[in-house]
């Protein structure tokens, strides 16, 4: 479990480090900055909807949903090219909804540790992508 915690934080600090590199390096850095936020967080969606299929859960439905999650992923990033504040918008939706729709299926929601960083994460992340639509718009 330690492990998981580990990697699960420090997979965190590139949404971190996103949202904040505007402030550090100037204005100038804001979109592309964003524009990696918004891929990175597209990438995480996919991967974590992946594990669903490693489960040992053989319902179609949930394994048809977890693929759309995915394929959601890759539409956010499509979105960022249109609209960057809707494509970041659209990533606080799909990962709160992935949230709720993974603490049904994945068995490892039961410990404790696992539930806390996982929401913790969750938490984190669309609080960077409302942090980052804040200063995207003004």
């Amino acid at each position: 479990m330690q492990t998981k915690i580990f990697l699960g934080y420090l997979g965190f600090l590139p949404f971190t480090a996103f949202t904040i590199l505007p402030w550090i390096l100037g204005e100038t850095y804001e979109e592309i900055s964003f524009q990696l936020l918004v891929v990175y967080g597209g990438v995480i969606i996919s991967f974590l909807s992946g594990i669903i299929w490693g489960l040992n859960s053989y319902k179609p439905k949930d394994l048809i949903l977890s693929i759309s999650f995915s394929i959601s992923g890759f539409f956010a990033v499509l979105l960022a090219y249109i609209n960057l504040a809707y494509s970041m918008g659209f990533l606080i939706v799909l990962f709160s909804l992935f949230y709720n729709f993974e603490s049904h299926l994945n068995p490892e929601f039961e410990e404790e540790n696992y539930l806390k960083l996982r929401r913790n994460l969750t938490t984190g992340v669309c609080g960077c992508y409302m942090f980052s639509i804040v200063i995207w718009i003004y």
